[in-house]
């Protein structure tokens, strides 16, 4: 079995990175501190096919794999300042 990721994964951790470091960690402490999360990213993240990354593939969404390698990148802490 292949444990790597697929191009379209090394793809979508590209945009990913790309899109939280331009968007949200210029922000994010202030947002943190607020406890605030800014509706105007939601359009963005819909633009990106991150809103339906949860759904079986059946159903247009992702594989198994996919939807935790996006939301839990190995760059999370210099993301958000944070490690949890």
């Amino acid at each position: 079995m292949d444990f790597r990721f697929t191009d379209e994964q090394q793809q979508l951790r590209r945009s990913v990175r790309e899109f939280a470091e331009g968007e949200i960690a210029p922000h994010v402490m202030e947002w943190d501190e607020a406890s605030h999360f800014p509706l105007e990213i939601i359009p963005k993240l819909g633009e990106m096919g991150l809103l339906g990354i949860i759904f079986p593939e059946q159903y247009g969404g992702a594989d198994w794999v996919t939807p935790s390698m996006s939301s839990r990148s190995k760059n999370w802490p210099a993301w958000t300042g944070r490690w949890d």
